[in-house]
């Protein structure tokens, strides 16, 4: 009875672990169909709207959903109540939330390299930056799409199988 539940027990654990692989695959392509999301929303204000970069922080707060958002509250808070420059605190909060996402480190260099130039140049070059950041984010994301669809299905099944073998050789 007691190798029966801890067989169950192991197998559980070893699918889960799976799963949380196999998310991360999932997840990453629609991260980054946020991010450009959010530089779009960045180019309309910036063009059109010329609101204080803390409002527009607080309003894509409220508009992108989770994870997102969360790096534009962190944002802005780091400039209201730290009162940080723009390219510090924007540099903070992508340090603070890259790792509770499931992008890589070429997303975070496109978002460090962008937030270097934010707010340093009038709207037409920064339109222009906000394109290239657009240009090399709409590439990862198809790199992450070809890598969600020869990955995940198969994270999935190495966490069952990993489990089943461990249950095997205990037995």
């Amino acid at each position: 009875m007691i190798k029966l539940i801890g067989s169950l027990f192991i197998l559980f654990a070893s699918t889960s672990g799976g799963l949380l692989l196999a998310r991360q695959y999932r997840d990453r392509p629609r991260e980054i169909r946020q991010w450009r999301s959010a530089l779009q929303s960045i180019e309309a204000e910036i063009v059109y709207g010329r609101v204080p970069v803390d409002q527009m922080a607080e309003d894509l707060s409220r508009q992108i959903p989770m994870p997102l958002s969360l790096f534009f509250h962190l944002l802005k808070e780091q400039l209201r109540s730290e009162g940080l420059p723009l390219q510090e605190a924007w540099s903070n909060s992508v340090e603070q939330f890259w790792p509770r996402t499931s992008m890589k480190q070429p997303e975070k260099e496109i978002m460090l390299q962008f937030g270097s130039t934010l707010g340093t140049e009038d709207a037409e070059n920064q339109k222009k930056h906000i394109q290239l950041a657009l240009a090399h984010l709409e590439r990862e994301e198809s790199d992450a799409r070809q890598s969600q669809k020869a990955n995940e299905k198969m994270m999935r099944s190495l966490g069952f199988l990993t489990g089943v073998l461990v249950v095997l050789l205990f037995i």
